[in-house]
Formats: structure tokens, sequence, C-alpha cells
């Protein structure tokens, strides 16, 4: 160990860990998962790893990564995840450990501004009052920040239109070209990076990365040695998303924008309508409803298969020639012109993403669309993304190493590292640190409707109202669709005594600090609060699930796995379905205990879980929760874990 201690005396009792976090306690688990963390690095292997909830995860692999002296990436699931490593581990580390080490924080390319955008923007004299003050205190911010990183502006909104004609993404960059490179701070940004010893990064932004082909003006990463993908259970999504293609008709629109606003003269004016109307047709030829698309897999009238882009091939043919012709007059242009490249860029990356989406003899992709609003938005996403990461990244990578607190189902990695291309790797199944066994129950209804059979809503509030009265609220109710959590949500609005709270109502993190600081509320939310949240303490006793989490079998990018998986000769609902449904309830359970002295109740309202034969891996998969059928034994735990204080109101007077 590149280091003048062993990770034994970090992390051991009495070690370095012990004497400098008040109230340390030895976890068994994490030392053993640092001790395979620095053995995969140093032995150039990769790593599967799964680690409960109260392993410690982030320093049991931060130390050995930092220990090793090899240039390392740590790419996790979320931002908050990512700001908790940066701002409170990261500095903890270099104060009593690694005093000299080199750690830089990077997002995407959007979460920073352009200094030439703000010199445009700052010279046009025909925006509104409200946007002339909201760029000057942006101009002045320009000067004093070091990042350049909206995080900083806590007075402008995450929706705030101006901060996207400002951003510096990569296809309206100009690269080297730009007055502006030298300050730019996506080149501080890389400057930062080559010089790091760690880089932290999320998911989003390491796929991206992962997916350019030949643009480099949107590569930001330097190479590395190390990998660390926390949260890796999340992955295989986050990647189909990157590493596929995406048109929408407002790229279409910023270009024809751009391209107006950097060649005024009347002939690029002539090509800019001649863009638009083609893009108009083209989308116009496409199904008009709103809503999600299978377009290469549609059904007609009498179940025989249809493609629902055919109709719109002599649409796009002639907007391919549009942008053809664009393409080559852009090429005479003068080549000093500061927008040219990018502009050029800009044609080519959309050609070639069209010509993609309209390759009728793709079978390794799904070809779908959204209509929202006035957006139309093409998609193109790889069925499976294995083969992919295997060639690009864990062939190039000497040592990966995947943590997360779900990589299993019933203790076997194998769906994970099929779905992920991970064949050689290593694993290690990390025990919790947790005694469920005293801490929770799981109680799952003996006589209970499925899930969409007549009485199944109604039997679901009442006995969500009789648990909530049990732990006084503080709750989450975790639903797996907004129609569902809309349903419950307006019946338990005028029935319950306690402040309820509802995804969508206000953004995330303002929810969660409502929910925290609120006595007794309870918040009813979807998939965005399965995972990636953390309530410890009082706030949390109950988190109760309406159904199991399967993915819905006619979305395209799912059904295309499934239809794939059935060609293989393979079950798709046991090879697929069941496993990605464990691995979701097993995130949405893992929002209780998240101490030792956490206390509650996990509910699941799905009696497959008792009637299907399936349902035995999921209970199989999850920790030793004692597993309930009756509210009573809820209500025997609850007087044992709460008492009702003073100030506290009671259900049973204010019930209609």
């Amino acid at each position: 160990m590149a280091s003048e201690f062993t990770l034994q005396e970090v992390f051991s009792p009495g070690g370095l860990l012990a004497g400098e976090l008040p109230g340390y306690e030895y976890r068994p688990s994490q030392l053993e998962l640092s001790l395979s963390v620095l053995e995969a690095i140093q032995q150039g292997h990769h790593l599967c790893a799964e680690a409960g909830t109260g392993t410690g995860k982030t320093l049991a692999y931060l130390v050995p990564a930092i220990a090793s002296r090899r240039k390392t990436i740590i790419s996790t699931a979320t931002r908050n995840l990512q700001e908790q490593l940066y701002l409170k581990d990261i500095p903890f580390i270099r104060q009593h450990l690694f005093p000299d080490m080199k750690v830089t924080y990077m997002k995407g390319r959007q979460n920073y501004l352009c200094l030439r955008k703000l010199e445009g923007q700052t010279r046009s004299l025909s925006l509104s009052h409200e946007w002339l003050q909201s760029r000057q205190a942006l101009s002045e911010w320009a000067l004093e920040t070091e990042t350049g990183d909206r995080s900083e502006l806590e007075w402008m909104s995450d929706s705030d239109p101006l901060w996207r004609d400002l951003d510096a993404r990569s296809e309206s960059c100009t690269g080297q070209k730009c007055p502006h490179f030298d300050r730019c701070f996506i080149t501080r940004m890389r400057k930062k990076a080559l010089e790091a010893d760690v880089i932290i990064v999320n998911h989003a932004l390491f796929f991206a990365h992962l997916a350019l082909e030949v643009d480099e003006l949107g590569s930001i990463l330097p190479e590395f040695s190390t990998l660390i993908l926390d949260e890796a259970h999340a992955v295989e999504e986050i990647a189909c998303t990157h590493l596929g293609k995406r048109i929408s008709s407002y790229q279409v629109e910023e270009l024809a924008r751009d391209l107006a606003a950097s060649y005024p003269d009347t002939e690029s004016m002539r090509a800019v309508r001649d863009l638009e109307s083609r893009a108009e047709m083209l989308f116009s030829a496409l199904p008009a409803a709103e809503g999600t698309w299978a377009l290469d897999s549609a059904r007609r009238s009498d179940g025989t298969p249809a493609d629902l882009r055919v109709p719109a091939l002599g649409a796009y043919r002639q907007l391919a020639r549009t942008l053809s012709n664009l393409h080559d007059e852009l090429s005479l242009r003068d080549p000093s012109h500061q927008e040219r490249d990018m502009l050029l860029r800009r044609v080519e990356s959309l050609a070639l993403h069209l010509e993609r989406f309209f390759d009728l003899e793709d079978r390794e992709s799904v070809h779908w669309m959204r209509r929202r609003g006035r957006g139309t938005f093409l998609n193109l996403t790889p069925i499976e993304v294995a083969s992919t990461l295997e060639q690009r990244l864990f062939s190039q990578v000497p040592s990966a190493i995947l943590v997360s607190a779900t990589l299993t189902t019933n203790g076997d990695f194998s769906y994970v590292r099929t779905r992920l291309g991970l064949g050689e790797a290593r694993q290690l199944l990390a025990a919790g640190e947790f005694d469920y066994a005293k801490q929770s129950l799981l109680y799952i209804p003996k006589r209970f409707p499925e899930p969409g059979s007549p009485g199944y809503l109604i039997q679901l509030v009442r006995q969500l109202e009789e648990i909530l009265e049990l732990t006084q609220g503080h709750a989450f109710l975790l639903f797996t669709s907004y129609l569902q959590l809309n349903r419950v949500h307006d019946l338990l609005l005028e029935r319950l005594p306690y402040p309820l709270l509802r995804q969508g109502d206000r953004p995330k993190s303002q929810l969660l600090h409502e929910f925290r600081q609120t006595p007794h509320a309870v918040l009813c939310a979807t998939s965005s609060f399965w995972q990636g949240v953390d309530v410890p303490g009082d706030a949390l006793r109950a988190v109760l699930i309406d159904k199991l989490p399967f993915q819905v079998p006619t979305e395209p990018v799912v059904a295309a796995r499934l239809s794939r998986l059935e060609e293989q000769g393979e079950n798709p609902f046991l090879r697929y379905s069941v496993p990605a449904a464990v691995i979701a309830l097993r995130q949405g359970l893992g929002r209780l205990i998240r101490s030792r002295e956490d206390r509650g109740v996990l509910g699941v309202f799905d009696s497959r879980l008792r009637t299907r034969r399936y349902g035995s891996l999921f209970t199989r998969s999850l920790p030793s929760f004692p597993i309930v059928d009756k509210i009573d034994a809820i209500r025997i735990s609850a007087n044992q874990w709460w008492s009702r204080g003073q100030d506290q109101p009671d259900p049973a007077s204010e019930w209609p």
C-alpha cells in the first residue's frame, strides 16, 4: 500500500478513523470492502461489490483509491452524492490522511457559464427589463466566480430559460477560436482534471463522455486507470440514455435560429427557411398524438408488424438533402468566421443522427418517439449495452469497481454482470451493519386484492390510514405510477390529520427539506424518491409501497429487451423483469433504515408476494426483516418504538 499506514490501521477499532470521527464504530464490512477495492486496484481486475446501508462504503472505496496513487474517476448516480463526496468526505480524508491529494469535482457542460454567449447577450438591446437585470447579475458573478457553476446562483431557478441561452454545452462551443478560450470555465475544469489525482463526476457526465465518437469538444475527462461506479445499480439505464441518440424539434429550431443570427444574408436565410419547412414536414409525417410511440415495432389493426418510420421516409430524404446542401454552403464560407465550425458540427451531427434513426435495417436499437406539448423527440436507444460497455470501457480500464447496496437478487450477481458485460469481475457481498430483526418489520397483507383488481384501491387507502395512525405520519408512500399516486393522494387528503406532500407540487429538494422540517409529514412520491434519498432519524418511520415495481412491458425499450430475450430462448420475465423489480424494490425499502437508531415499518401492498411463485425470490432478496401479515403486529412494534407526545395529534379523535 502506497502510504505510511495500512487499511487495518485506518478502519480498525482504535484506528485512525476512530480517533478522528466522534461516535465512530468499527464495521467489519467496511474494512472488508476497503481491502477488496485495494486488491482490485493493485491486481488490475474488476470488482462487483454489494455493501448494505450502514457499511460506510464511500470511505471504504475512497481511502484505498487515493492511497493507490493512480488516477481515479469516481462516478455517482446523483449530484447529491457527488456533493457529499466532495464537500464532506474528501475534506476529512485530506485533513487526516492525504493532505497533498488533488481532487476536482466535475459536472456536465450545461452546468457552466459560456463567456462568449454572455458577451453576446450583453451587446443585445432587445431583452426585457427583467432579463437585463438577470444578465447584469450574471455579468457581475462571472467576474467573481472561480468555477462558473450555476449551482452558486441561489437566485436562479432550475427552469430559468436565460441559463439555457448562456450555458457551455458542446454543440455551441467554438473551441480554440473562441476569444475567451483561455478564461473559459470548461478550459479551467479540464486543466484541473488533468492535474487531479481523483475526479468526482456523475453517471450522466461519465457516460456522455463514453458515448463520444469524434467530437473532441464534448470531451472533458482525461485518461484514467481506476474507475469507481457508485450506485452501480443505475448504470444500465443511464448508459442506455447516453449511448443512444436524440433528435428534437427544439434542436432543429435552435440550429435554424443560430444559423440566421450568424449568417443573416439573403442566401443563408433562404437555406434556414428550407431547413425549417423540411423539418416540419418530417415531424408531421410521424404519429401526431401526444405520448410515446415505438416506431419500429408497431402493429397494424390485423396484428401484423409495421414500421411507423416508413411513411416519413420521403420527408426524411428531403431534409437530409437540405442538410447536405447546407453543409456544402457552410464549408465554402470564410473559415475564420467564429461560428462556422461550430455550425458545421451541428449540421453534421443532426444529419448523422437522422441517418441512424431512419436505418430500417438496424436491429440493435429501439427507434421510438415522444410528443409532449409542442415538442417532438426522436430517440435511438440501444437494446443492450453489455457489449458496448465491455468493448469501450471494461476492456480498456485496468480496474473498474462497481458498488451499490443493491446489485444482487437472492445473493446472486448474475443479472447485473450479464446486463453490463462484466463477465470476469470478482464479487463481494458485504454483510450489512444493521440489525433489521430489531429495527424494522415488513408488512405484507395476507388477504389482499391484486393490484388493478376491483377493491384494491379502497383496501389500500384503508390500510394506509391504519398504519399512518400507528406511525403518527412520518412516512413515504411510494408508487409505481403518477396515476396511482394522484388517486391515493386525493383520497387521503381529506382523511389524514397529517401534512400530506406530493411529488410534482414543488422541486424535489424543497419537498425533502419540507418533509424533514414538518412534524408528522407524509410524502407521496414515485420512482425518483425510490433511490438516492436519505432521511435518517425519527422523521421517517414508514416506507409503504403500493405494488411490486415491475417495468411497464409495453414501454418501447423494455418491450425490445423482453423480445430480444425471448428470441434467444430465454424466459424474459424471470431473466429480466423479476430481477429488475427486485433491485428496484430493495432500493425503495432501503430508504427507511439509515442508521442504527432508526426504527420503522416497511409495507408492500401486493399479494403476489404471497401467491405467485416468484414472490419468494423478492422476499429472499431482502434483508432479514421480520415479515408480518397483520396490522396488530405493527401496533405492538409501534408501541415499543414510539410514544405519543403531548403535542402530537390524536388521529382517532379527528377521524371522519
